[in-house]
């Protein structure tokens, strides 16, 4: 039996929006300049650690340009990767997005597989930090759209450049330079639910860049500001106005996000650039009915919780006769605020029952690069060092690592049209030790139209800083039963190959690239449903197919879109719950994106898109906000797998002047209702523990995705 929850009537719009509307056309009435950094749309840097036609890239890349971003909603890093192929967001299940941001996986591959770098510095933490399944907060982590000059998405392992945790792919977040004048802009926009169970959302953020000295110092500044309302999604069974129940992401909380940073470029002349840059993140969110976790005393939760970042960066670009010489240092302090040491802990932690728990990372990553040219030979080599600590108040202590890696890659022209690049890196973790990552890669350029590319690589990811702990490093199921670390993890490893055409012609260009890979050495982290040792549990295979095209039909009209496959299966283990023949993680086996772009006047465009997911893997442990948001024993037969779903979008961008942009998309434009339900049916899956469990409901779909909704935004540029 089906069952669907009770819609409710529009919100009304927020007075942040009106009051600030004004603030932004003010701001655009003064003139813009145009000498920005000139942006090279199809020129990248992240597969090679230097500039390079994206065609001639030895990787499968997507450039997303700040135009493109301009023109969509963006909450959270996800937002703005969404519809790229190989690229899923949407999760897990209920899970995946407890603080109602989305993460980040790459073919097929959980979030924590992917390398989030921005400007070519490391951003991930080595440790987990959020704890129990928060680790979507670390996607508001990133500046604003205004200070993004585009965002390069390389889908495949980098581990040869970039060490650990690229074992998925990477993400290069890559920043705006300041020009030779003033420039800037204020951008206002609300997400407005045509639902009111619904939460609205609002943001503000602002960037300026100029010389403070011509052609010796210059500077940028950003700032971001969002507000979500609180969602009230009702469930079949329960009532989340009374009932003190965990609804995690299904029913996102009232929230908000401040980020600020900017940047000091000293250029003492054209050979040498000195950069110094910070910049802070402040997450709240509201958990006054234990939403997110219980407040309950001795269960383990505030009634607020934070997650926390502060960046600090210095660096050094030369260009000398030797070549690009490229050396940074980042430090990174993340903390989780919020979280309490639970009951279960007592025995270990006496006296200090309901007491704040310290979550603290600190990572200080140092990088240094030279490229260089010898003969037909562009040859990069590098080191990299970082020490990284995880402070818990479970077990009250600092988990250390320290770890060092050196690598070389040569990109040798063998002819005109034909490169073979060549990369050995070699890392050394104080814990497991050494670990070497090869990778070759072909790239031949068969006539004016056609480039034909492929390789085979190797990946790496180590483990957590508190996953080699002997001990305790953790409990879930809310406070109750403690996840234990093991010293004897490996990395995880995989192989990697991939095969690509490219096609570029006129008004068409397309590339479909084939892939496969061999994951072994799974790591399996602690879901909190029962004692749970982290070890290494099996192997995958995963193997798909991407497809991308963008057509010109006529001089107004151009068809876009994507298609990617993925077929993944678990070929051994040893651990319940993951049974051999299962895919690797749940995400839709095809996923389809197809957008139209009309340019009605040089003032005015629209486009519709649509977007397409099959079904997704139901795993045996799914979560629910159900029951305390606990996993699911039920025999997943009677529930199958989460559906798949279409949706269509519509929207477009209108100039009031050249400095003056309105932008509007309505989101789920045939309001395609998320909230359906399956059952009742025994918590258990069976009559004998009805008195237990009780009865309860399943959605249908893996996440509660919002209904249509209006997402408006005003910009100005100075």
């Amino acid at each position: 039996m089906s069952m669907r929850a009770p819609r409710r009537s529009p919100r009304p719009p927020h007075r942040l929006l009106a009051s600030l509307i004004p603030l932004t056309l003010a701001a655009g009435l003064a003139p813009a300049h145009a000498n920005e950094a000139t942006r090279l749309d199809t020129m990248v840097v992240t597969a090679g650690g230097y500039e390079q036609d994206i065609k001639d890239a030895p990787a499968s890349i997507t450039v997303v340009t700040r135009a493109e971003l301009e023109q969509r909603q963006i909450t959270n890093l996800a937002d703005a990767l969404r519809g790229i192929e190989g690229v899923d967001v949407d999760g897990l299940d209920a899970r995946s997005n407890k603080t109602g941001n989305r993460s980040i996986s790459l073919r097929g591959l959980p979030a924590e597989y992917t390398l989030i770098l921005i400007d070519g510095r490391r951003q991930n933490v080595p440790g987990t930090v959020a704890p129990n399944a928060f680790v979507d907060s670390a996607s508001v982590f990133f500046p604003p759209v205004a200070a993004i000059e585009r965002i390069e998405v390389i889908r495949g392992p980098m581990s040869t450049l970039y060490g650990a945790d690229a074992l998925g792919g990477v993400v290069n977040i890559i920043t705006r330079k300041p020009g030779n004048d003033w420039a800037g802009s204020v951008s206002v926009d609300a997400t407005l639910q045509g639902d009111s169970a619904f939460g609205d959302k609002y943001g503000l953020e602002a960037y300026l860049s100029g010389p403070l000295k011509a052609d010796m110092l210059s500077m940028q500044l950003y700032g971001r500001k969002f507000e979500r309302e609180a969602s009230d999604i009702r469930f079949p069974g329960q009532d989340t106005s009374s009932d003190r129940q965990r609804t995690m992401g299904q029913n996102p909380v009232r929230a908000t996000v401040n980020t600020a940073g900017g940047k000091l470029i000293l250029s003492p002349n054209s050979a040498h650039e000195l950069y110094f840059g910070f910049d802070v993140t402040r997450q709240s969110l509201n958990n006054d009915r234990g939403q997110m976790g219980s407040i309950r005393p001795g269960d383990g939760y505030a009634p607020k919780l934070g997650f926390n970042r502060e960046q600090l960066y210095l660096g050094h670009t030369g260009r000398l006769d030797i070549g690009l010489i490229e050396t940074s240092i980042t430090r990174n302090t993340t903390e989780t605020t919020g979280r309490r040491i639970p009951n279960a802990a007592a025995s270990a932690a006496s006296g200090r029952r309901n007491t704040p728990r310290t979550l603290e990372s600190e990572t200080t990553v140092f990088d240094t690069k030279l490229v260089t040219g010898l003969g037909n030979h562009l040859l990069s080599v590098g080191a990299q060092y970082m020490d990284a600590r995880l402070t818990d108040g479970i077990p009250q202590t600092t988990f250390k690592n320290t770890q060092w890696g050196i690598f070389a890659e040569d990109e040798w022209s063998l002819r005109d049209d034909l490169a073979l690049t060549l990369g050995l890196r070699h890392d050394r973790h104080d814990v497991f030790g050494g670990q070497t990552t090869p990778r070759a890669y072909l790239t031949w350029k068969a006539n004016d139209s056609w480039t034909l590319k492929g390789g085979v690589g190797r990946g790496y990811r180590a483990p957590f800083l508190e996953q080699l702990h002997d001990g305790i490093v953790g409990y879930g199921n809310q406070g109750q039963d403690p996840l234990f670390g093991n010293p004897n993890l490996q990395p995880e490893k995989s192989t990697n190959y991939e095969l690509a055409a490219l096609y570029d012609a006129g008004p068409l260009t397309a590339q479909m690239t084939v892939f496969h890979t061999d994951l072994k050495n799974k790591i399996e982290r602690p879901t909190g449903a029962g004692a749970n040792v982290t070890a290494n549990v099996g192997e995958a295979r995963i193997q798909g197919v991407e497809f991308s095209a963008r057509w010109l039909l006529t001089q107004a009209l151009t068809l876009s879109g994507n298609y990617t496959f993925i077929d993944s299966e678990v070929t051994t283990s040893n651990v319940f719950g993951i049974n051999k023949g299962d895919p690797l993680f749940g995400v839709p086996r095809h996923s389809l994106n197809a957008k139209l772009d009309w340019q009605a006047t040089p003032k005015l465009n629209a486009f519709l898109a649509a977007e397409h997911r099959s079904k997704r893997f139901r795993p045996a442990n799914f979560h629910e906000p159900h029951q305390g948001g606990n996993a699911q024993p039920v025999d997943k037969s009677f529930l199958g797998d989460f559906e798949g779903f279409t949706v269509f979008n519509l929207g477009g961008a209108y100039a009031l002047t050249p400095n003056v942009k309105l932008n509007a998309v309505v989101y789920n434009l045939l309001d395609k209702d998320f909230n359906k339900y399956k059952g009742p049916y025994d918590f258990c899956g069976n009559a004998a523990c009805t008195t237990v469990g009780g009865q309860t409901y399943s959605n249908i779909y893996n996440n509660i995705y919002e209904p249509r909704r209006l997402w408006l935004s005003v910009s100005a540029s100075f």
